[in-house]
């Protein structure tokens, strides 16, 4: 069955709209018992909320993520088909890798994915969690703190800069930019924010060309040496490819992990019951992350392409059209997940779509849940009466696709 949706559309669909940005899914459970597919005619796509078919659309051979290939009026086609430009000018565009079909997808998601294998990653466990004391003793003798400025948003930049070979020293602009980079995903973003994200791209940019220069001269044991050597084996790489997966990784390498923990560390403060279980059971963290994930995933949607005429969910979809995938509304299917809407840690082994499926699954899942599952642990464990801060509430960011907090402050005494 296909609808139309007459309410929400437009920019009301989205974390734009303050009811939508707190909790959304009264708005996916009203669409999933009415619709196989809701048009969302504001942004021209096929919105999908059920879990089958969201893991089918994930799978689907036939679909594209390559945004060019979407109908002109579309969110995809607005928002990612044309690179950084308008009125201010051009700067190159090199589509990133979550919007490459194979083979140029495979070709360069396989230079890469050794660096973020399980095996590699678990390498990495003893450094991830001294970063992470070292951030939890800056904290020391504070009686307020603001979790994403000062403990979210740093642990995963500081990793993923260590992994490219960079200084520490650069985690406020690399962070700074990376959330500037996240705009690109707003359709109605102004001239102003314009701005801001083509100077965020120019200024990460150079960073990762005079890196990159650097490693041809003197390679290192980092993530940036292995490209530049892949480069100088003939590859086919260009300068421009390596710069926009470094800038992918960069802000994928810690946005969505910032906003997992953010996230997670939230509930656990509006859930005392589920934090005092999670304070007596800590050895059963990697399930209580799974679940944050299931609950509160970062990522809320992702969309694929149609490239000829097709059926979908017993549906029809025309080439170029536009089919929505919500991740978030998939994990709260209640065909799936008994009790949905309810934050349990103790859940048995879930089939959560939180990283996403098929050949786009998120590359850097083995890490972000490491660094969440180490992070909130240590957390947890060094300030176990943590809470709300109720003359300073939390700030979401209202930003598509994206879900996680701008501030989160909390009280830890």
């Amino acid at each position: 069955m296909i609808q139309a949706m007459s309410q929400p559309t437009g920019t009301s669909f989205t974390s734009a709209d303050p009811d939508f940005r707190e909790d959304p899914h009264p708005t996916y459970d009203r669409i999933r018992s009415a619709a196989d597919l809701s048009i969302i005619h504001d942004y021209d796509c096929r919105f999908v909320t059920q879990h089958d078919a969201v893991r089918q659309g994930l799978k689907h051979k036939s679909f594209s993520v390559d945004a060019r290939l979407a109908s002109p009026a579309s969110y995809m086609r607005r928002i990612a088909g044309t690179g950084v430009k308008e009125s201010i000018g051009d700067t190159a565009y090199e589509p990133p890798l979550v919007l490459l079909d194979d083979p140029a997808h495979r070709d360069i998601r396989t230079l890469v994915s050794k660096a973020f294998n399980p095996q590699t990653i678990e390498h990495m466990r003893p450094r991830v969690a001294q970063i992470t004391t070292d951030l939890l003793e800056a904290m020391e003798g504070q009686e307020r703190i603001d979790f994403i400025a000062d403990f979210a948003g740093p642990l995963p930049t500081r990793v993923i800069l260590e992994m490219m070979g960079l200084p520490a020293d650069l985690y406020p602009e690399c962070k700074q930019w990376s959330e500037e980079i996240l705009w690109g995903y707003d359709p109605e973003r102004g001239l102003d924010r314009q701005r801001r994200l083509r100077a965020a791209y120019l200024g990460m940019s150079e960073v990762f060309r005079s890196a990159l220069a650097q490693r041809q001269q003197t390679p290192g044991n980092d993530l940036i040496s292995d490209l530049a050597q892949a480069q100088a084996a003939d590859n086919g790489l260009t300068e421009l490819q390596i710069i926009s997966l470094c800038t992918q990784l960069m802000v994928a390498g810690n946005v969505t992990t910032t906003d997992l923990i953010g996230n997670g560390v939230y509930h656990l403060a509006t859930h005392r019951d589920q934090l005092s279980w999670l304070k007596q059971n800590l050895e059963c963290i990697d399930g209580a992350v799974e679940e944050m994930l299931r609950y509160d995933c970062p990522i809320t949607e992702t969309a694929r392409i149609a490239k000829e005429p097709d059926e979908f969910a017993g549906c029809p979809v025309q080439a170029g059209d536009t089919l929505t995938l919500s991740l978030s509304a998939a994990n709260h299917d209640p065909a799936v997940f008994e009790r949905p809407h309810e934050f349990n840690l103790q859940r048995a082994p879930l089939n959560h779509l939180g990283f996403g499926s098929g050949i786009h699954v998120c590359l850097g899942a083995p890490l972000a849940r490491m660094e969440s599952q180490i992070g909130i642990a240590q957390f947890v464990q060094r300030h176990p009466h943590f809470r709300l801060v109720h003359d300073q509430p939390p700030k979401r960011r209202a930003l598509p696709f994206f879900r996680g907090f701008e501030t989160l402050p909390l009280q830890l005494q």
